[in-house]
């Protein structure tokens, strides 16, 4: 048995495209989640930034940023040809969180990314907590657009109340993800979700193993956002590891210890928990010349 473990910072830092700027301002994020990313509000900067980070060590970045009112990234369509040469002349390994993406972007994108996080969101969560006109199907609809212009696409679902793993059923074609990733509502401070319960460990394991059980050929991923109370922190690794998770970002050291114990080998990435099977050799070799240069 193997855990592949992920540790994404300093190797895999997020850039915004927005800086701290966000349309939809959603009621469990509020903005907090840019303010810790790398602000690339221009190409200059975007450019700059990546060369920055490739000389000190990095492997690769997740492009990010706030949303716009359509529910795509805000400047993502402005900064294409900027990131078609941060991939050019910087080779590192790129990570997009798209939100709903149209057509011409995906075909202009495909060829430079190298993977794709993509939330699938229940419809009732699109409304209530991003406050966002869409629905389920429009980011069904994203997933399969990027697919068929050829980008590995890595399915997130996020646990609220523990029921969410039927929102991958219409991915259940073949051929299956290859990785999914399993996210957890944070009660987050300063936020209008600052005081609702997190999802518990019986929640979370239910909808890991639910997803196991739809594509049991897929690695499933915990991925790094999640509750991070001590106590709860280790209930809900060791209930996703349980339920059938073989990937998790920045387990705790009880949990590697648990998993140990239980005969897991344990493997670690410097990257986010949605790197393809195809690019870990190429993560590690980097890692390996990264550290050798600096």
């Amino acid at each position: 048995m193997l855990l592949k473990t992920y540790h994404p910072y300093p190797k895999f830092p997020p850039i915004s495209l927005s800086g701290t700027a966000c349309q939809l301002n959603c009621q469990h994020c509020s903005r907090a989640y840019l303010r810790a990313m790398a602000p690339a509000l221009t190409d200059d900067a975007l450019i700059e930034t990546c060369r920055r980070l490739r000389d000190e060590g990095a492997i690769g970045v997740l492009l990010s940023g706030g949303s716009a009112r359509d529910g795509s990234i805000l400047n993502l369509r402005e900064r294409v040809e900027a990131i078609r040469r941060v991939k050019a002349e910087t080779g590192l390994l790129l990570n997009i969180h798209p939100g709903l993406m149209d057509e011409a972007t995906a075909g202009a994108l495909a060829p430079v990314l190298d993977f794709v996080s993509l939330e699938i969101p229940s419809t009732a969560a699109i409304h209530s907590v991003f406050g966002l006109n869409a629905t389920t199907e429009d980011y069904v609809a994203t997933y399969h657009r990027l697919r068929s212009a050829g980008m590995h696409v890595v399915p997130h679902v996020a646990v609220y109340d523990g029921t969410e793993a039927w929102l991958l059923e219409p991915l259940a074609g073949v051929p299956h993800p290859e990785t999914i990733v399993v996210i957890i509502f944070a009660p987050t401070r300063g936020t209008p979700m600052a005081e609702a319960a997190p999802p518990t460990p019986a929640m979370v394991g239910n909808v890991i193993g639910r997803i196991s059980g739809m594509f049991p050929d897929t690695e499933i991923a915990l991925g790094c956002m999640r509750p991070r109370g001590k106590e709860l922190r280790v209930a809900l690794e060791l209930a996703a590891l349980d339920a059938g998770a073989t990937r998790m970002e920045l387990p705790s050291r009880s949990t590697l210890e648990i998993a140990q114990s239980r005969g897991y080998g344990v493997v670690q990435y410097d990257t986010c928990c949605a790197l393809p099977r195809t690019l870990e050799e190429q993560a590690m070799r980097e890692h390996r010349l990264r550290t050798t240069l600096l």
